[in-house]
């Protein structure tokens, strides 16, 4: 799928672990958007990951709230989220082909804000940015994340570059 990667993570100051999983896949810009946030299509990307919308609230739309929710063995992640920014692609390969979300955390671990970019990348390819500052929000697990240095970050970046690579077929599309 991927064609190159991007690499880049950190651990900020205090409580925020930042990360950013780029990949460069074969497609269509608009189809690609379509694909990355189709909340629950994620599932099968995730491991260990079920992704649902909220029962109420707008679909593809700025308000759209959705949950993650990531079992390992006893241990449970509810992961809470809404779209506060959507900005489709219009469809061509021109400048208003650039497609761009952003999400804001909401749960009571997990807080601070995603942003996914998909921009025409050349010769029907798609670049993908997929950016997550995540705010741990218990103090205990922000202090255990800083003694990681940057071990969180990069395990985020690595996670997300596995399910950039996982969403191959799905994002490709029909040709």
């Amino acid at each position: 799928m991927a064609d190159g990667r991007g690499v880049s993570a950190r651990v900020g100051r205090g409580r925020l672990v930042e990360f950013t999983a780029s990949a460069v896949v074969t497609g269509r810009v608009k189809h690609v958007f379509d694909v990355l946030t189709d909340w629950p299509r994620q599932t099968a990307w995730v491991p260990a990951t079920v992704v649902a919308r909220a029962q109420d609230g707008p679909v593809a739309a700025v308000g759209e709230r959705f949950v993650g929710t990531t079992t390992l063995g006893p241990f449970v992640l509810v992961d809470a989220m809404e779209v506060v920014e959507r900005v489709p692609p219009d469809g061509t390969e021109g400048p208003g082909a650039i497609g761009r979300v952003r999400i804001v955390k909401t749960g009571d671990v997990l807080g601070g804000d995603v942003d996914i970019v998909v921009a025409p990348a050349g010769n029907g390819r798609v670049r993908v940015d997929w950016t997550e500052r995540v705010l741990l929000r218990p103090r205990w697990l922000a202090r255990l994340a800083a003694l990681g240095g940057p071990v969180p970050g990069l395990l985020g970046q690595v996670a997300f570059g596995a399910v950039l690579r996982a969403a191959t077929d799905d994002l490709r599309g029909p040709s």
